[in-house]
């Protein structure tokens, strides 16, 4: 969608750094750039989607002197937008919507803004700019650390780095942390002096004539309230309520052609289910060959009655976006998680304006982030003890770099000293894992269309977290709660057809998801093993099939990086180091995985 740059500092100096935010930031040749200057400070922005809906709004009341400017997508409900077309002058409606809250109940209102988002209000006739963050992190500002003042915001820290002269001030513990986890600890950054702006706050700016100081505060807190009498079914129907009305907030017809992307798994079918159906809606889906997968999806578009467009993707998908989807991603996501760049031109032939994927369902709502344990023959999940390891794996180095990234961890989570961990405490350790959203493991799927795609993420939004927030770690276990929610949300048939990743049906009994289960684990021990091939019967290729025949990823691996060699000796130790790519993919590949991506970031940092 869409990326910023906020810039604080002298007018020649934001002159400078304007002109390369717009190419840096140019990404995709259909970018869209606007440039709003005022006399204390120069905002940049940058989209790809509509401008009627989404572009920067000046209000032409005598006397008002205000500029809304937005970044990322707000939810509005039907009443909203139709209030927000009253606003006179042209701009975009959203920012009209934006800004009418602002002129009715002041900065406050700003508080309910719903979705991924950061939100300018520049009041002139206050002298302040208002920067609002979005609660739960998906849309995220940088900033430079170390001073009480920071000049300069912007929405991509590869970007703000260039524009502030650090891009060779590496934070080496950031990577170390990313070879061994897949993800940094936030408010971290590859660089020594860039830090993640908090989620969830109202920054204010005073513009007085000589100097711009900076005030905060926290809107948003997540205040577990846990109702220890609720039922799996009382909050299943809140759930379903909400789920309905995020999505039917982004599938509003005025907003123009909507593309849901379908798997075989629950969260999509989810999605499809509370879009209803309307001639404005669609699903797509991405395959290999026409498996049990592929099959899954046909079959939960023909009971939800919407269109399935399948878009084949071919040998080198994934190499040929690799470079260009860790330029967009900033390196901090692995590049196997790049799934939507692929498709993006085919997705602008279909004239989509929004389409919605079933992100962070995992973890906000099936207990991903929890540390739990499979019974051996029932798979029934159970809470575990507390491990640092949960989601990916946590590979440890014997370098300096391992004692630097373990006192990073333990410090956010001294859960350990606090065994067995309560209810609470592992909503906490959920909430540490989860938010901000920008942040976990698999983001290159997530960042890369917020930044390059229309992409409108249903999960953030505030009535499904004000469900999540009543909600106990116990009721996400084994997809408990998911599961009834979806059962009310979807027709009799859409829980009949079988989930690709377990193979039964969505209200089967235990033991029959277990059988099924064991079933689907032979037949892809059996396929991996007699025939491996770039098809698995799921979503995802074959990993280790594609890395032996990519020549794109051989090349990207093997092309020279001194600088990259001698860094990835020093985190991880010689003997773990390899130039060969072949020699991770049975052993470590994930961690091939997590050096390649880096490599490739390192390519472009010393080119």
């Amino acid at each position: 969608m869409s990326d910023f740059l906020l810039d604080f500092r002298d007018p020649e100096t934001r002159q400078k750094a304007q002109s390369r935010a717009v190419s840096l930031l140019r990404f995709c040749d259909d970018t869209q750039t606007t440039v709003l200057e005022r006399q204390a400070f120069t905002l940049v922005l940058t989209r790809v989607d509509a401008s009627e809906f989404w572009g920067p709004y000046e209000d032409p009341s005598l006397g008002r002197q205000l500029l809304v400017a937005l970044a990322g997508r707000i939810a509005l409900d039907q009443s909203q937008w139709d209030a927000a077309s009253t606003m006179p002058g042209p701009g975009g409606l959203a920012c009209k919507a934006i800004a009418k809250l602002y002129h009715e109940k002041g900065i406050d209102a700003l508080r309910a803004l719903n979705g991924n988002f950061i939100a300018f209000v520049n009041d002139q006739s206050a002298a302040a700019l208002h920067m609002v963050t979005d609660r739960c992190g998906m849309y995220l500002a940088y900033c430079q650390a170390g001073t009480e003042n920071p000049l300069v915001y912007a929405s991509h820290p590869d970007v703000l780095a260039s524009i502030l002269g650090e891009s060779k001030n590496w934070d080496t513990t950031s990577m170390a942390e990313f070879l061994m986890t897949s993800r940094l600890t936030f408010p971290h950054t590859y660089y020594r002096n860039i830090r993640g702006v908090e989620p969830g706050c109202i920054y204010t700016f005073a513009l007085q004539k000589s100097s711009v100081t900076r005030g905060s505060r926290r809107y948003f807190h997540f205040n577990f309230n846990v109702d220890s009498s609720a039922t799996e079914w009382t909050l299943a129907e809140e759930l379903a309520a909400a789920f309905k009305h995020a999505v039917k907030r982004r599938t509003l017809p005025m907003l123009g052609p909507v593309g849901v992307g379908l798997s075989g798994g629950l969260d999509s079918r989810a999605l499809l289910s509370a879009a209803g159906q309307g001639a404005h809606i669609r699903a797509f889906t991405l395959f290999d060959e026409e498996n049990s997968e592929f099959k899954a999806a046909t079959a939960v578009a023909q009971a939800c009655g919407v269109e399935l467009v399948p878009i084949k993707r071919d040998f080198e998908f994934y190499g040929n976006t690799a470079e260009l989807g860790v330029r967009i991603s900033g390196g901090t996501g692995c590049i196997t998680c790049n799934h939507y760049l692929g498709a993006r031109e085919r997705l602008k032939e279909l004239g989509l304006q929004s389409f919605l994927t079933g992100c962070y369902c995992d973890y906000l709502l099936k207990g991903l982030a929890l540390n739990t344990v499979e019974g051996k023959l029932s798979r029934i999940q159970k809470l575990a003890d507390f491990e640092l390891e949960f989601y990916d794996s946590l590979t440890l180095f014997d370098t300096p770099a391992r004692e630097a990234v373990l006192a990073r961890l333990t410090a956010l989570f001294p859960e350990p000293a606090n065994r067995p961990l309560s209810g609470r405490d592992w909503l906490e350790v959920e909430r540490k894992r989860t938010f901000p959203l920008a942040y976990e493991e698999d983001l290159a799927q997530r960042v890369i269309p917020q930044r390059v795609m229309p992409w409108y993420v249903p999960i953030v939004d505030n009535d499904i977290l004000e469900v999540y927030l009543k909600t106990p770690a116990r009721f996400k276990l084994n997809g408990s709660l998911f599961k009834k929610m979806l059962t009310l949300l979807g027709p009799p048939a859409l829980c009949r057809v079988p989930d690709s990743n377990t193979g039964a049906p969505v209200n089967a009994s235990w033991p029959r998801q277990a059988v099924h289960r064991y079933c689907s684990a032979l037949q892809n021990r059996f396929a991996n093993t007699l025939r491996p091939r770039m098809a698995t019967a799921g979503s995802w290729p074959n990993w280790r099939h594609y890395f032996r025949h990519s020549r794109v990823m051989d090349s990207l691996w093997s092309r020279p990086n001194a600088v990259a060699r001698e860094l990835f000796i020093s985190l991880i130790g010689e003997d773990n180091y390899h130039q060969d790519l072949r020699d991770y993919l049975d052993a470590d590949p994930l961690l091939f995985l997590r050096l390649l991506t880096l490599k490739i970031w390192l390519d472009q940092r010393t080119a």
